[in-house]
This record gives structure tokens, sequence and C-alpha cells, in this order.
């Protein structure tokens, strides 16, 4: 889809999922014209998903399966093979975030090919593009297997401590190799966001808010169950109508005022009536610190990648040692060694039950210790808030 599809009249689909997250999405699908108007001809869809950390659906955090079995369904009835390509959070491994939320195990029971890129970029699998407009990330690599495929974008209805809320423009940062995302974050986020969506653009839009995240998401926020999906072409005009569910002035959003003003407001015609605001939407917290904070990480790493191994980042080495992030810690007087946390854990070596110690080399915070403690006996430390 072309940058400029964005502005002018565009048709949004909103669906309940009351009668089944599967059936939702084949008619949320069905009311912005079907998959057939999507693929025309192509051969290839790729699936985007948010699959940021290895946190479940469930949680508000990824995108349900559910939503993924179906579209995948509707891409091989137009002959055509999907294909699931998503890279986590920078802080995050992709092979533990898979193997947490079975993504390996799912597709290959659905027939949905992963496709595994060099997280770093620079080899033959991408191709760089320059965004005609952009203003800071004035050039970036995408994959190259987006040349001659369709690009569903599966979102999740989320809030974000440093974008607000994530939705669908802020989401095709899992399509990008590790240094552009840096680079997002080093030049401003939310002006390269739009930038971004210059030069990426998705054929279809579904944002899944059959559960979502409110507060300080986009992992640890609190649950909310929506019960909807919201389809569309234009990203913009489907963030837009996300908004309107959970009663947050887009403009309070800063890359998508940023996005209405270089796009225009699109006229978004609803196939479904558009329901009233399903919740109201509490918005992060903005804390400077913890913003400037966070920020530092992305220019730092510049110098950090030229001395460490290809690969390796500063935000990655600064999570991996428990001394920021948010992550489990288990309190040693309420702690009877049952065991619990250690079964409920997919990775090995995370949690030692002789010396009550959590490796947050290999610990990948999905807190599904903390939620199997029968003892209450971990908490969660953080920027979300310590949970006991």
């Amino acid at each position: 889809m072309d940058a400029n599809e964005n502005a002018g009249s565009q048709h949004v689909s909103i669906v309940r999922t009351f009668e089944g997250i599967e059936e939702a999405t084949h008619r949320a699908i069905a009311g912005i014209g079907g998959m057939e108007t999507v693929m025309r001809g192509a051969k290839v869809a790729v699936l985007k998903p948010n699959f940021v950390a290895g946190r479940r659906a469930e949680t508000g955090a990824t995108t349900s399966f559910a939503v993924l079995k179906a579209v995948a369904e509707e891409v091989r009835a137009c002959g055509a093979e999907p294909v699931l390509c998503e890279m986590p959070g920078t802080e995050f491994d992709r092979e533990a975030t898979y193997t947490l939320l079975g993504v390996e195990e799912f597709c290959a029971r659905h027939k949905i090919r992963i496709v595994r890129l060099e997280l770093e970029g620079g080899t033959s699998e991408w191709r760089e593009v320059h965004p005609t407009g952009a203003k800071r990330l004035r050039s970036f690599e995408l994959p190259r297997l987006l040349d001659d495929a369709r690009l569903i974008n599966l979102p999740v209805l989320k809030t974000h401590v440093v974008s607000g809320m994530t939705l669908s423009m802020k989401n095709l940062m899992g399509l990008l190799p590790r240094p552009a995302r840096r680079a997002m974050h080093t030049l401003g986020i939310d002006q390269c966001i739009v930038d971004m969506n210059l030069g990426l653009q998705a054929d279809l839009n579904i944002v899944d808010g059959s559960v979502g995240q409110d507060g300080e998401g986009p992992l640890y926020g609190e649950k909310a169950d929506l019960q909807v999906l919201v389809a569309g072409r234009s990203s913009l005009a489907v963030d837009l109508a996300c908004c309107s569910l959970v009663n947050v002035p887009p403009r309070a959003i800063p890359h998508l005022r940023l996005a209405l003003k270089h796009f225009g407001q699109p006229e978004i015609h609803f196939t479904h009536d558009l329901p009233q605001p399903l919740k109201t939407f509490r918005l992060p917290r903005q804390n400077s610190l913890y913003r400037l904070l966070f920020w530092l990480m992305y220019p730092l790493d510049f110098p950090y990648t030229w001395l460490a191994q290809r690969g390796k980042h500063l935000c990655t080495t600064l999570y991996s040692t428990g001394l920021v992030g948010t992550r489990p810690v288990i309190e040693r007087e309420q702690c009877t060694r049952c065991g619990e946390c250690v079964r409920a854990c997919p990775l090995p070596e995370v949690i030692n039950l002789q010396t009550l110690k959590v490796n947050y080399a290999t610990c990948q915070r999905c807190l599904l210790c903390y939620e199997a403690c029968p003892e209450q006996a971990i908490s969660v430390k953080g920027y979300s808030g310590a949970r006991s």
C-alpha cells in the first residue's frame, strides 16, 4: 500500500470476539473486502505479529495464535503461502521468546513457515530503502522477503511506556534489524515511526484487541479484556479507530500526532457499527528520568557494538545483569523450595533452588514463575512497579 493511502477515505472493520477469536478474524477480513483483495495474486504473505517477548497472549502482551491461525487459513485459501517473520525486542532472545510462546509447535501444526532473518542486518537478506519525505530515519534496511510478498500486520491493542500506544504503525519495527531500531530510539522514536511508515506499509492491519494492555504496557501493564478486533488497509486509520475504542485522544500519542500532521486526517468508514468506547485506557506514567536513561542506552550502544562481539548490544547486556528491567526476585523468607517455579519455566538454568537466585542472563522475564508460585514467594521489581 502506498503511504499516501493513509489519507483520504478508508474502510475499517471492527468486530467483537464473543463467538471466538478465529471466527471474528474471518469476519474482520470479510469486512474490508476479503483476503483476495489483499493478496492480489501474490504467492506469499508475510505475517508480522507482536511477539516482543515471551509473555503469552492471555496477558495482553502478544498476538493471539487464534488470529494467526485464521489469517493463515485465509492466505492459503487464496493459493498463497503464509510466512511468519518477527523479531522480539532487542533485550530479548529470539529463540527463547519462541520457546516461551510455543511458536515452533504452533507454526508446525498449522503449516506456517518461519523465516529467521539475520538480526543485525547487512546481509543479502536485507535491502536498503530511502523513504521520500523522511525527516530523521532517512535510510534503513528491510527484508527482501517483502519484495514479492504481501505484508499482514498483526499488532496488539496496548499501551507502551515509551511511545504511549503501540498498535499498527509502531508494530512494524519488529521487521527492522537491530541497528535500525537503535537508530530510531536515538534519533527520536516518534518521528522515526512516521518515517518508517513512509518506507514500509502493510497491505492489511488487524489489531488484536481480544485481550490488550492498559497502563504500563507493552509487557507488564494491566490485562484489558476488550474482546475486539480492528482491521483495515490503512495503519493510521486503524490506529485512530483503536484510540476511539479505548477513549485515548490520538493527538495524545506523539507518533500519531505527527502522522496526522504528515498524512492528514483520513475519512474513516466503518463496515460495522463503531462501538462506544469499551474502556478508558490509562496511558503510562511518563517518568522523565526513566525516559532519559532508557534513551541513553541507544546512543551509547554505538561505541559498545564497535568493541563487542557482533550481535551484542548494551541494552541486552544491561538487562542480563538484573540491575535494570522488570524482573522476578525470590523472597527467601517465604520460599519453601517446592519447585513450582522451576516447573513453570520452559527455559533451562534460570532458577536455582539451592541458592534461591534467578539467573538474569538466561531469564526472559516472562513472569511464569511469579504466576505459578503457590507461596507468593516471588516478587516483581522494576519500572512497572514492585508486585508481590
